[in-house]
């Protein structure tokens, strides 16, 4: 019974997860209308940082970062997340939000395609199977509907 409430929990997580990034095209496509692209993501960095921030003294989790990763965080943090933010920010002014999470969700193909140009790695069929799947799954959601 453990195992399915679990299985339960995770569930309801993941379409939580799904939803809230669904709904964020919409709502950074209605939002654009009221504010610039870079005064939305200080906001909604800000009100991240703030709810990680709570969630960390709630918690009482140790923040232990060691000095040597700071730098690749700060890479991965403005290639990861900032670079990608402004980007979707900036062609929802132009593009509706449905275009944008099509785009967006290809982003995955672009990386395999990259990892074998660059990387140089062999793509098995059981990570073509795995990765038709996650496109599958990404794709699950959207709908013709423009806003």
């Amino acid at each position: 019974m453990i195992a399915s409430r679990a299985k339960f929990v995770a569930s309801l997580y993941a379409t939580m997860s799904i939803s809230f990034w669904g709904i964020s095209f919409v709502s950074t496509k209605a939002v654009l209308d009221k504010l610039d692209p870079y005064t939305l993501l200080v906001i909604r960095f800000g009100i991240g940082a703030l709810f990680l921030l709570v969630l960390l003294v709630l918690k009482r989790y140790p923040l232990k970062i060691p000095l040597t990763y700071i730098p690749h965080l700060i890479v991965l943090g403005i290639l990861g997340v900032f670079v990608h933010q402004v980007i979707q920010a900036t062609a929802l002014l132009t593009i509706d939000a449905s275009a944008a999470g099509w785009i967006i969700s290809f982003s995955p193909v672009f990386t395999v395609i990259l990892s074998i140009l660059f990387l140089h790695e062999k793509i098995t069929v059981y990570n073509r199977i795995k990765s038709s799947r996650d496109d599958c799954s990404h794709h699950w959601g959207s709908s013709g509907d423009h806003f």
